[in-house]
């Protein structure tokens, strides 16, 4: 059931293979070590070089995001630059960060929910401090045996390694930068909508809107219901509106934060008006997907480069989710965010 809404992505290397840096607490666990495999297999699958994947250690999980920003640091030295994107400041030598580690609520009740928020903004800082993408791969568990099942070795459910998920993650917000680079986005979603003509709009803005890949159904009808919007409103046209795939919710602050940071930089890059970030959070398989929201809101109102306007759902229910996209549920209209979301320009 946690998997159902994973997003079918497979993502191949282009002509310039990554760098990739994965930072993994107490790799001596069963866990972790099958979680960094996973991980490592995933991105060799997709054509990264195994000589530019990098796997340092700590010994405890929440040491991870200082570990992680000290070796960012330490390559801005370095000549091994891929170029696949740019920075707006200093270069960094790795294109993207996978972070692993466990948290288990049995081992520590007490501190367990302190921890584990700690942990969500604490990686989500070192994104917006570098702007290299740092993938979220620290569990945080009931107990073992789901950390097992996460791992792919459970002994009741034998679940799935998600540190496949982890590398298609790091690939794709690798792609979303370097697309944006080069001036494409991804409008494949107006296609069926746009109209053939595109109607000459004064002052038209230009707008980013960053869509996390898990659970689309959801966070499509989202997309479409805002642009049309902003179409309808003579905020902008179709032309103006740009779509960029984040690998989930919460990778959206990064990239928007990169978006903003990057986008006054002349050439191909656009000034944006504002960004806005969907996506959706829907309670499952981990006890903390509240406070993975708390993170990424926060996160939000730290990026000072463009006005973030946040259409994350945190919800209890799949139902709950299609309900605020506007889909109907048993017979109950819904009530799509989107119409919210423009009032936020006003």
């Amino acid at each position: 059931m946690p998997y159902v809404d994973a997003p079918k992505t497979e993502i191949t290397v282009g002509e310039k293979n990554p760098r990739i840096l994965i930072v993994a607490a107490d790799l001596e666990s069963e866990i972790v070590s099958e979680l960094v495999k996973g991980t490592i297999d995933g991105l060799t699958k997709s054509g990264v070089l195994r000589k530019n994947i990098f796997v340092e250690t700590t010994d405890r999980a929440e040491r991870i995001p200082a570990l992680t920003r000290d070796i960012l640091v330490e390559s801005i030295s370095s000549n091994t630059k891929s170029g696949i994107y740019a920075f707006p400041g200093k270069e960094y030598g790795y294109d993207a960060v996978v972070a692993v580690g466990i948290f288990v609520e049995e081992d520590v009740p007490s501190g367990f929910d302190e921890l584990s928020m700690e942990a969500y903004n604490a990686v989500l800082d070192v994104t917006l401090e570098t702007q290299v993408p740092v993938v979220m791969g620290i569990l945080t568990c009931y107990d073992y045996e789901q950390g097992l099942e996460r791992a792919g070795i459970g002994r009741k459910t034998k679940g799935m390694n998600h540190g496949y998920f982890w590398a298609t993650a790091a690939l794709s917000e690798i792609r979303v930068r370097e697309m944006y680079c080069h001036g494409k986005s991804d409008v494949s979603i107006f296609e069926k909508v746009r109209p053939d003509t595109q109607q000459m709009v004064e002052n038209a803005k230009e707008y980013a809107i960053c869509c996390a890949q898990w659970n689309m159904e959801v966070n499509s009808e989202i997309v479409l219901l805002l642009a049309e919007l902003l179409v309808s409103s003579g905020k902008a046209t179709y032309n103006t509106i740009h779509v960029y795939s984040a690998s989930g919710s919460f990778e959206l602050p990064g990239l928007a934060n990169y978006l903003g940071a990057v986008s006054p930089s002349g050439g191909s890059h656009k000034k944006f008006e504002a960004v806005f970030c969907i996506g959706s959070l829907i309670q499952g398989g981990t006890k903390h997907f509240k406070f993975i929201g708390d993170s990424v809101e926060l996160a939000f109102k730290r990026i000072k480069s463009v006005k973030v306007v946040s259409g994350v759902l945190v919800v209890s229910s799949m139902n709950e989710a299609k309900h605020l996209a506007g889909i109907e549920v048993d017979g109950r209209p819904g009530k799509n965010i989107a119409y919210e979301l423009v009032k936020e320009l006003d």
